[in-house]
């Protein structure tokens, strides 16, 4: 299948579990001239695996003349200096003007976009589809928050990282998973995180649980899970796990 003009280097597709109705949600809002998308949310949401599933569907994509929906696309982490380099030019400016002057419908997702919207919103009037993920939310775009995952898809990712088929569990194993994501306030990098931990120790899920539970992680069932998630919550969800999972201590503590 032919793709468009990739000005980089597409991002590496990693393990994607859910948030179907975040991605039609991102499709959607995509679609609206000469605005930018701004993803926002804590540290470890899944902000970036989202953006990263968007582009690299986005770039597959065709119209309904089977033609590519994008002639140009560009991931960037950060901000555009990179091309600056790539393309040996001064200034960023320079590097707007001839990313501005590029023909047909174009793709930018920038990964940890810069607070000053400024730069994105002047391509956005050259025909750029400009989607960013951003801390906090980023003035003068639209925004859009994400949320912890569904108990559903919390059950299904730690699973999956956890080396079982999320699709074979039986009744109890599901409650059992299903304590141990609401535990973990059903946020993905903890979920991650624990599962790939446990699961290279061979632990069970009973054992995970205890081991959670011994420390710390007493999360009601029922609690209003969205208003504890937090950036100071998440900080401490990492460092509880750090201790309690060594070999996932490097994951943990590398907060961006």
């Amino acid at each position: 299948m032919s793709l468009p003009s990739l000005l980089t280097a597409a991002p590496i597709e990693t393990l994607f579990e859910g948030r179907r109705t975040d991605l039609d949600a991102i499709n959607t809002f995509a679609g609206v001239a000469n605005r930018v998308v701004c993803i926002s949310g804590v540290t470890g949401i899944g902000k970036t695996a989202l953006l990263k599933q968007f582009f690299n569907a986005a770039i597959r994509r065709h119209n309904i003349m089977g033609q590519l929906h994008y002639q140009h696309a560009l991931w960037l982490e950060n901000d555009f200096r990179a091309l600056m380099d790539k393309w040996q030019l001064a200034s960023v400016h320079d590097v707007l003007v001839k990313l501005a002057n590029m023909g047909g419908d174009k793709l930018l997702c920038m990964d940890n976009a810069p607070a000053d919207p400024v730069q994105l919103a002047y391509l956005t009037e050259h025909k750029w589809t400009v989607i960013v993920t951003s801390r906090e939310r980023i003035v003068e775009t639209i925004p859009y928050e994400l949320q912890e995952v569904s108990i559903d898809d919390a059950i299904r990712i730690f699973a999956l990282y956890n080396g079982l088929d999320p699709d074979s569990l039986n009744i109890y194993e599901t409650e059992m998973v299903s304590d141990i994501a609401c535990r973990l306030l059903q946020h993905t990098l903890a979920l991650e995180i624990t599962g790939k931990c446990a699961g290279a120790k061979g632990w069970s899920l009973q054992e995970i649980n205890r081991v959670l539970k011994e420390n710390g992680f007493n999360v009601p069932r029922l609690a209003d899970i969205s208003r504890q998630l937090t950036d100071a919550k998440v900080k401490d969800i990492y460092a509880q796990l750090a201790t309690i999972f060594p070999v996932g201590v490097e994951t943990a503590i590398c907060i961006k």
